[in-house]
């Protein structure tokens, strides 16, 4: 297990893809990983304090990591435990393991993830499990659980695996969604639009857009797109 601590606030972002394959490496090893520190590329012992305990393929990020962006991007397996809040990017394509984190997310949360799961004790920001910038597909399988509340876009473009939010979110819930499910506990804005298949199961109030027909399943669409997209009440 490797224990990561900032050594002093960021003035700039950092952008680090920290990810568990760092345990398997030596205290020095870790130290000269390369990342970016604003425009320059710096060495992360620069930035950070590193220790090594056992050899659990584990990070744990120890402190404020609000400024440090694509923690846990594209990692297979092992888990990241992040004491504190994350940047944006966080899990971003990642493909198996487990991220926890304590505090909230940034936005791009779990952009583009095809297996694993995360886990946002505190608030998540917007375009959770979404597709990247030109990209048409977002989260295909996988698992984001954010226990308190979530922004804007949330499973834009969603192709598969599961987003539950505690808490409420914003508007474009869906937006351009194919398969997978997304679960609000809260209530919500805008639902669907252009919705082509999947469920989206909200416990509070949200808003319809007059595109869905209401059937026994609950209402489906988007019509517009001749979609077969579920929006239910839990």
């Amino acid at each position: 297990m490797i224990v990561i601590k900032p050594k002093k606030y960021f003035e700039v972002c950092v952008e680090a893809e920290l990810t568990p394959e760092l345990a398997t490496k030596s205290v020095e090893e870790v130290k000269k990983f390369k990342i970016y520190y604003g425009n320059r590329v710096v060495e992360l012992g620069e930035l950070f304090e590193v220790e090594k305990i056992g050899e659990e393929k584990k990070l744990v990020l120890d402190g404020d990591f609000s400024r440090v962006k694509w923690i846990g991007a594209r990692m297979v397996d092992g888990e990241i435990l992040v004491k504190g809040s994350v940047g944006a990017n966080c899990g971003a394509f990642m493909k198996g393991g487990r991220i926890i984190v304590e505090g909230n997310a940034d936005d791009w949360l779990g952009i583009e993830m095809a297996g694993g799961e995360i886990i946002v004790k505190g608030n998540a920001g917007n375009l959770v499990g979404c597709a990247y910038y030109g990209d048409a597909v977002g989260m295909t399988a996988g698992k984001i659980l954010i226990e308190g509340n979530a922004g804007n876009y949330i499973g834009e473009k969603m192709n598969g695996g599961e987003i539950v939010i505690k808490g409420n979110a914003g508007d474009f819930v869906g937006t351009e969604m194919r398969a997978g499910v997304i679960e609000i506990h809260g209530s919500c804005g805008f639902v669907g639009g252009d919705m082509r298949g999947g469920e989206i199961r909200i416990k509070g109030s949200f808003e319809l857009l007059p595109t869905f027909k209401k059937t026994e399943k609950g209402w489906v669409g988007d019509v517009n797109v001749k979609g077969e997209g579920v929006i239910k009440s839990l």
